[in-house]
């Protein structure tokens, strides 16, 4: 059973690790066996970014989401920021912990983080959620599910920041859970692309801070102007 109250932090040569602790699954042990048996899991939506890979692993009568991240930011402000704030999915299990701790059934739940000093290689063992990905006409459907878990989401200081059906699944029961949440940057900031994504896209009204939204609102209005100004569509 999970103990999202117990993290683990350890190193292990160029290795670095944060997991949950478990009293049947010992996820560095899944790791290990993991990355023993690369290439013969099955590859889950493979991404159009260079090195970065989503496979599904069964586990005796479970079954896990194994993700490898090994892109490096190469635009100096995201770097800045990320010194000032720490690493993404280092951070991203603590807050994630937090939710599976108040019971608050909003997102999937992260057991482990790994982090390879030399290759900038990120790994990570999720849950997997029984269910599937929203098509675009459902997302007003669930409208009401969908506001509920955004704002719970930032309550938590966690975004989505690219609102759309593939980002939310809709288990079996019924329920609404959002999945490729970010932690990083300036959350207050990002948490009003939330609100205009759900806004002009289905009609969705969210509560954010207002000077979060009329910033937004600004840069929002002077790329669609560029945009327009260099010929290209929206």
């Amino acid at each position: 059973m999970n103990n999202f109250a117990k993290i683990i932090e350890i190193e292990r040569g160029n290795m670095k690790f944060s997991y949950v602790e478990n009293d049947e699954i010992n996820y560095l042990d899944l790791f290990d066996q993991f990355l023993a048996e690369e290439g013969h899991h099955e590859l889950l939506d493979p991404s159009d970014r260079i090195e970065r890979y989503t496979y599904l692993i069964d586990h005796g009568q479970s079954k896990f989401i194994f993700k490898i991240d090994g892109g490096v930011e190469h635009r100096l402000e995201r770097r800045l920021i990320a010194k000032l704030t720490g690493d993404f999915y280092f951070n991203l299990i603590h807050k994630l912990a937090k939710i599976a701790l108040d019971k608050c059934d909003i997102a999937y739940e992260l057991y482990l983080v790994a982090f390879d000093k030399v290759t900038k290689r990120h790994y990570m063992i999720f849950n997997f959620i029984e269910g599937r990905s929203l098509k675009w006409e459902e997302m007003k459907t669930y409208g009401e599910q969908i506001k509920d878990c955004i704002e719970k989401l930032h309550s938590y200081n966690l975004v989505s920041n690219d609102v759309h059906g593939g980002n939310f699944i809709l288990t079996p029961e019924g329920k609404i859970k959002a999945i490729d949440l970010t932690n990083s940057g300036f959350i207050w900031l990002t948490k009003a692309n939330d609100a205009i994504e759900l806004r002009e896209r289905f009609g969705i009204k969210i509560k954010v801070p207002v000077m979060a939204m009329a910033i937004k609102k600004f840069t929002h209005g002077f790329k669609r102007l560029s945009r327009k100004i260099r010929g290209k569509e929206d």
